[in-house]
């Protein structure tokens, strides 16, 4: 079994650079394309899968939907698999969230796995989440078949798998690119590397 991760498509605010997090923001146009465009990638590069597990925000679902109007194979919408709460940076861009939260930023720096965004969670809290919502699906699938699983989910929390798999330090992780409707491809072999370093 594989497992390919996808990135939601395209939102307005991707485009503004503003930070999401929790604020469910719909896809744009140009989201809703990439999400089609998404079809055509899994089929071009023979990624065959049965079922799409997504995160509850409206970008991803919408992403979901369409990629199950393309291969007809149902989505599941499952809790943990939603974008990193980001709490008071939310709604802003980077410059302005160290212009109004620089000493909160610096001290989110300093330990980015453990310490937490102002009102917001840490990247180890997604992680530990995001193995909870993997065990949830997981267990409902035969593990050792070829038959592969599609997650739609979020940048942040894709980021924190690649780092992980790759050894970048979360301080590091802006250097990992997670781009929009792009699939990842998982082992489970790999997912159970990274659940023993959590």
């Amino acid at each position: 079994m594989k497992i390919y991760f996808a990135r939601h498509g395209q939102t307005d605010w991707n485009i503004q650079r503003k930070v999401q997090g929790t604020t469910d923001i719909p896809l744009n146009e140009n989201g809703i394309r990439q999400a089609q465009e998404l079809c055509n990638n899994l089929e071009e590069r023979n990624f065959s899968f049965e079922k799409i597990y997504t995160s509850y925000q409206a970008r991803a679902v919408k992403t979901a939907q369409i990629v199950d109007d393309h291969f007809h194979t149902g989505y599941e919408i499952v809790q943990g698999l939603e974008e990193m709460n980001l709490g008071l940076f939310e709604g802003h861009t980077w410059d302005e969230i160290l212009a109004m939260y620089a000493e909160e930023h610096k001290l989110w720096m300093s330990n980015k796995r453990y310490n937490k965004t102002p009102n917001g969670e840490s990247y180890q809290m997604v992680m530990e989440r995001l193995f909870k919502a993997l065990d949830h699906i997981l267990g409902q699938r035969d593990t050792s078949s070829d038959k592969n699983i599609l997650i739609v989910s979020h940048g942040a929390v894709i980021m924190t798998l690649l780092a992980m798999h790759r050894d970048i330090p979360f301080e590091q992780s802006h250097t990992i690119e997670v781009d929009n409707a792009t699939p990842i491809e998982f082992s489970i072999e790999e997912l159970e590397e990274i659940r023993k370093r959590l």
